[in-house]
């Protein structure tokens, strides 16, 4: 991971365990597109973020402990340090279905560039504050490409012209030199760092029910912050973190200690 920063861990997960973890997630999916079919009608949608809304387990709260065990699992945490990350800070969740419709290409990019429109001001923040994706597959999914080691380095003149240019980012037949699939089998898991250039792609088959959750390392900052989603109410908080095991309480109480100031200052 430190050279390239991206790894596949075959059969990560047992089959009965994803299984269980691909129900879940399903559950919370499902109430998600019912609410986009009346929010935003006829939009071409590919994943949810924010699993950790508390509006999701009003019914099942048991899922939500659930989810976030999943989060902080020590087999996870285990692997981050492996891979130098000792203290990782929870930010987010993405889950990846499929759209309805023909076969698309999504835009090759660095989540850091929905974080600002300048790309000086992007450039600049690839240096700081850490991401990466810990994904774990439902169904097999070969949707992922990544450019190893572009997590350390600006863009070349090729890869710039094609990230930058809307034309050529959208053509079915983009190519990024030196780009990488991660195929992924039910029970696999890859990490892959958020700020190297990846994109994904999608359409109606075959099955997709893939789950990232997102971690970051080296601090804090003013334009990452991560959502308070199911710990947002102070009495409610307490309740969840103390139902939780004593690792995944430790670990969420650093993800709230972390943001607690800045989810102040946004109220």
């Amino acid at each position: 991971f430190a050279n390239e920063n991206c790894l596949i861990l075959p059969g990560f997960f047992a089959t009965a365990e994803a299984a269980r973890c691909h129900a879940l997630c399903d559950r919370i999916l499902d109430q998600w597109l019912a609410e986009q079919a009346s929010r935003n009608p006829g939009r071409r949608q590919t994943n949810m973020a924010y699993l950790t809304e508390p509006r999701y387990f009003r019914d099942r709260p048991s899922d939500l402990v659930e989810l976030l065990e999943l989060i902080a699992d020590p087999r996870i945490l285990e692997t981050l340090a492996a891979a130098g990350i000792a203290a990782p800070v929870f930010h987010n969740t993405q889950y990846f279905h499929n759209p309805p419709g023909s076969d698309w290409n999504g835009p090759w990019h660095r989540d850091t560039q929905f974080l600002a429109s300048d790309p000086a001001v992007e450039r600049q923040r690839l240096a700081g504050f850490q991401s990466l994706h810990f994904r774990i597959a439902f169904c097999d999914d070969a949707r992922l490409q990544y450019v190893p080691e572009s997590e350390q380095r600006w863009d070349t003149p090729e890869e710039e012209a094609i990230r930058q240019s809307a034309t050529a980012n959208a053509a079915a037949d983009s190519v990024m030199p030196g780009a990488r699939t991660l195929a992924l089998r039910t029970g696999d898991a890859a990490l892959f760092h958020a700020w190297g250039i990846h994109r994904g792609q999608y359409g109606s088959a075959p099955p997709r029910r893939t789950f990232d959750a997102i971690y970051t390392w080296g601090g804090v900052t003013d334009w990452g912050i991560a959502a308070p989603t199911c710990f947002a109410v102070p009495a409610a908080r307490e309740a969840l973190l103390n139902a939780l095991t004593p690792e995944a309480q430790a670990f969420f109480r650093r993800f709230v200690a972390a943001n607690l100031d800045r989810w102040a200052e946004a109220d």
